[in-house]
This record gives structure tokens, C-alpha cells and sequence, in this order.
């Protein structure tokens, strides 16, 4: 349906009178809006961190330093006080680090410098002071002079100086129950000589003053020989070679046989001597009648008052007096001194059988080569 003109030009001065009305509201929420967008975007979180002090959380739309501190009542910046800006998950992180004085010791004195946290290493760099990687500084050069701490430097400075050391020759013993008839009574063994070394020494001076000295270096120019004596030592065996354990003078286990009160002499021979089964004779081989004990046999043997100790011993030779029956076993030695001291001695056999005495095979057999590589 058609408008009449009539009720057209009515609409016309309804819409003249209403337009100012709409448009000033439409202004204003537009200007509200853009009022709320900027402020929205203005405030932020900040944490105010002061390290004389805690930690404070403000919601703000000021980045006035002296604003923030006033907001969050941290004190004001004193005159060396610094803030550093740093960005958080939600928002920035102020912090206020105060200044301190740190006393820098170094070269016989003391001055003073300001800081708000900085290593050693920079504050030397700062007063003009240089040092190298042999001087000492507290705290250590990476390390941050905290508030209360001080910072020394110490000059270190080193002397080295060489000097021959004359080494006495040392006094070994070498322990035998043989001397148990005279517990006094010794044999040099090795005569020993002192030796010659060339020795390089460090001193270290803190400040000029000394400090320590330290070897850093030696050369032997003479070997020093020991002085090895043989001394009495009670029921140590004369022998070297191993068996089971002993137990109140007894091998704990493997005793085949046991010969009580026998009689026992003790010889000696050349250094490369062998004997009848072909072995070669050192401490701890005995001669034997083989038709009762077998060459090769492993043997304990000590005097029947347990006083002497001639140990483990293997059976390697014979001789008439073994085989007349006028001795039960005759003992190797070394010197023909120690045949004649221990000549005759009664004394108690422990026969081991072969398979316990399998069990220390090897080991023997790495002494006796021990042994006559030893011999001259």
C-alpha cells in the first residue's frame, strides 16, 4: 500500500528530531569503547623485587619507576641504586638492587668501591687492578662479591731450586724361627748401600711471604740398596712355599700322614745345586728316603716343641742318612751357617695329600721361580 504525502513528510520530521539523539549515544559508546580498549591495554602485572627487601605484585598501568615504588611501598632509589627490567610469564619483573661498598685488599692496600652485585673480576677491572692465574682471589674471580663480603687479592710467586738428596739405605729383616736356639743372633744377608737422587723443589710465596714447599720433581742418579738382614721371629717359617692354613701348629686340612719325634739335619749345596728328583734345592726342599715319602710330595714340618718352623716344604732329594734310617728328612739351606745351626732338630711331618696340595700348585710353582730368579 502506498504512503500518502501526508504521512511521508510526518516521518521525515520524526527522523530530523531523532538523528542528533542516536548519533551523540553512538558517539559515546564508541568513546567508551575506545576509552576501555586503552586502559585495558595500559594495565599490566608488575613484580617489584627489591634486594633489601621482598617481593611485591602489583596490577598497574604506570611505568614510572618512582611510581611503581611508591605503589608497591618500596623504598626510593638511593643514589647508586640501580633497576633492571626484565620480561615474566604474566607481566615484567622490576628489580631494585641496592648499592654496597666492597673493600678491595690487594698489593699491601685497602680501598673501597660501589656496587650492586659484581665479581671479582669486574671490580678489579673497574679500580685499574690486574692480576694473573697464579694470584689468589677471595672470592674467586667468576664468583659475585656479595653485601658484607670483601675481596683480597694475594700476589703468589714461585721459587724452584734442585739439590742432590742423599737416601740412606733402609734396613730390612727378613724373620726366621732358626735362630730360636739364640734369639740374638743375626746374618747380613745384603750389605746395603746409600743412593743419590737429584730432587727439584717449588716454594710458594703469598704476598712475599713464605708459604709452602713442595717436591715437583726427582731423578735417581744412585740406587739406594737396602741393608737386609736375617733376625729371629717366632714361628716364622723358614720357608716361603704355602699350604693350608696352620691352626695351633696343625695344616687345617689335607694331613695325610702325621711322623712325630723324627730326627732332622739340615745341609746345604751350590746355588744352582738340583737334587735327586732333578729339582732345583731352595728353602723349602728337603732330602727324604723316597720309598717313604715320594719326591714332589708337599710337607709341613716345625719341631715338636712348635719353637722352630721350617713350613711347607717339598720332598726334591735323598741322602745315606735318609736312607740308613740315621734321619728322618734333611733341610735345605741357603749358606752352610744355617745347615750347621739348625743340624739337629726334633720334629713332627705333616704329609699333605695330592689333592689338597694340588690346590697350591701354582702358587708354589710362581715362588720357586720367584726364588731362583733371585738367585745369583
Amino acid at each position: 500500500m502506498a504512503l500518502s504525502v501526508k504521512t511521508k513528510e510526518h516521518i521525515r520530521r520524526r527522523l530530523e528530531l531523532a538523528l542528533p539523539k542516536w548519533g551523540a549515544l553512538a558517539g559515546g559508546a564508541i568513546v567508551l569503547a575506545l576509552a576501555i580498549a586503552f586502559t585495558s591495554q595500559s594495565l599490566h602485572f608488575v613484580v617489584v623485587r627489591d634486594t633489601h627487601g621482598g617481593s611485591v605484585r602489583i596490577f598497574t598501568a604506570s611505568t614510572d619507576v618512582e611510581d611503581l615504588l611508591e605503589q608497591s611501598d618500596t623504598p626510593p632509589l638511593g643514589e647508586h641504586d640501580e633497576v633492571v627490567w626484565s620480561q615474566i610469564a604474566d607481566g615484567e619483573l622490576m628489580q631494585v638492587l641496592r648499592a654496597y661498598t666492597v673493600d678491595v685488599t690487594a698489593d699491601g692496600t685497602t680501598q673501597q668501591i660501589i656496587t650492586t652485585g659484581a665479581t671479582s673480576a669486574e671490580l678489579l677491572e673497574e679500580l685499574g687492578i690486574s692480576y694473573d692465574e697464579n694470584d689468589l682471589l677471595t672470592p674467586a674471580a667468576d664468583e659475585t662479591v656479595t653485601e658484607g663480603e670483601s675481596l683480597t687479592l694475594q700476589r703468589v710467586d714461585y721459587v724452584e731450586y734442585t739439590e742432590d738428596v742423599v737416601i740412606p739405605s733402609e734396613q730390612q729383616q727378613v724373620l726366621t724361627s732358626l735362630y730360636y736356639r739364640d734369639q740374638d743372633e743375626t746374618m747380613l744377608l745384603q750389605e746395603g748401600s746409600d743412593g743419590l737422587d737429584t730432587v727439584t723443589w717449588r716454594e710458594t710465596y703469598i704476598d712475599g711471604e713464605w708459604s709452602s714447599t713442595e717436591e715437583i720433581d726427582r731423578v735417581t742418579q744412585v740406587g739406594m740398596v737396602p741393608t737386609i738382614t736375617k733376625v729371629y721371629g717366632e714361628k716364622a717359617p723358614v720357608s716361603e712355599f704355602v699350604g693350608p692354613e696352620i691352626v695351633d701348629g696343625v695344616p687345617s686340612e689335607g694331613v695325610a700322614a702325621t711322623y712325630t719325634n723324627q730326627r732332622s739335619t739340615g745341609y746345604s749345596a751350590s746355588a744352582t745345586a738340583k737334587g735327586a728328583s732333578g729339582r732345583r734345592l731352595t728353602y723349602g726342599t728337603v732330602a727324604v728316603n723316597p720309598s717313604v715319602i715320594p719326591y714332589g710330595t708337599l710337607m709341613y714340618i716345625t719341631s715338636d716343641d712348635g719353637r722352630f718352623v721350617y713350613g711347607y716344604a717339598y720332598a726334591a732329594d735323598t741322602g745315606t742318612a735318609m736312607m740308613t734310617g740315621h734321619a728322618f728328612v734333611d733341610l735345605y739351606y741357603e749358606t752352610y751357617e744355617e745347615s750347621v745351626e739348625s743340624a739337629v732338630i726334633p720334629v713332627t711331618v705333616y704329609i699333605i695329600d695330592d689333592a689338597v696340595a694340588a690346590q697350591y700348585q701354582q702358587e708354589n710353582d710362581q715362588i720357586l721361580e720367584r726364588l731362583l730368579a733371585d738367585t745369583p
